[in-house]
């Protein structure tokens, strides 16, 4: 009888309050955490969060589609944040351990699916890509040089992210063009949801 009172009151306690959590693990995380302790848990996730201790793959996603938006506001300013998320979206789906297929120029890496040469010619370590924060400033640093070298609109953003900083005004081979073509059609087509 005991343990069926304690048991109510804890559906009691808990009822309200997982109501407003994602699911039951967050939850009891944040009572181990946090209020057990008597301390109040974060508003809101920090971006140097370590993402691969978060088992549902959704709520992965979500958190790196929070950070390219973040960095992309920070280092572009907001009107670049929609391209960069949908740029984001497009090469890994937010996956920061995407690799690219094998090209003459090797493999792209991370979010934004950054070639190493090119992750190189900024100052970023290629071999560091995969970690979620540090491709994505690779991929913001390329959406930096893409600005300077003259692009002003979305579409131009696009073609200048898979053709280069050289090759996005520039008609290129017949091949590479038509990809390129397909590319800034998928681009404008990915989901456009940002915070």
């Amino acid at each position: 009888m005991k343990l069926a009172l304690t048991l109510a009151a804890v559906i009691a306690f808990v009822g309200p309050v997982a109501a407003q959590e994602n699911d039951a693990a967050d939850f009891f995380r944040k009572d181990k955490n946090y209020w057990s302790r008597g301390l109040k848990a974060p508003a809101v996730i920090a971006y140097n969060e370590d993402i691969r201790h978060v088992r549902s793959i959704s709520k992965r996603k979500q958190i790196v589609r929070r950070m390219v938006a973040h960095q992309a506001r920070k280092k572009l300013g907001k009107r670049w944040v929609k391209s960069a998320v949908k740029i984001a979206y497009v090469e890994s789906q937010f996956n920061p351990k995407a690799v690219g297929p094998r090209t003459r120029h090797g493999r792209a890496r991370g979010v934004m699916q950054v070639m190493p040469k090119s992750a190189r010619a900024m100052g970023f370590n290629p071999r560091r890509l995969n970690e979620a924060e540090y491709g994505i400033a690779a991929g913001i640093a390329h959406m930096r040089l893409c600005i300077q070298s003259g692009v002003r609109t979305d579409a131009e953003m696009s073609a200048c992210h898979v053709a280069g900083t050289r090759g996005w005004a520039i008609r290129l081979r017949k091949r590479a063009q038509r990809y390129k073509r397909i590319y800034v059609a998928m681009v404008r087509r990915a989901p456009g949801y940002w915070d």
